[in-house]
């Protein structure tokens, strides 16, 4: 069975993700980071709130995509293959690992 990503568990991720940034200039979030921010909101968007198997694989290639490095890069490759994975019925560990290193 395919999972999919409901709006609530995706707006909960990214806004937890935009929500605990620090406030400062010291810590600012990544540019890989804040693209995958605005592709998953776009995709969720666009899709109103529900992917379905194509728009996960579509998000997905588009998250493989980004120029990242390092702990960003292994985050969003983690929530990527998350949503390609058909034995991955619940995202919330690619959801936190992507949280703690775009937080």
């Amino acid at each position: 069975m395919r999972k999919f990503l409901p709006s609530a568990l995706a707006a909960v991720a990214v806004t937890t993700a935009l929500l605990t940034l620090p406030t400062g200039t010291a810590a600012a979030q990544s540019t890989a980071c804040s693209t995958a921010v605005d592709l998953i909101n776009a995709a969720n968007t666009a899709n109103n709130g529900t992917l379905d198997d194509a728009a996960q694989k579509d998000l997905a290639n588009k998250l493989l995509a980004v120029n990242a490095s390092g702990p960003d890069r292994d985050a969003i490759t983690a929530f990527a293959k998350s949503l390609l994975d058909d034995n991955v019925t619940d995202m919330n560990a690619a959801i936190a690992k992507f949280n703690t290193a775009c937080a």
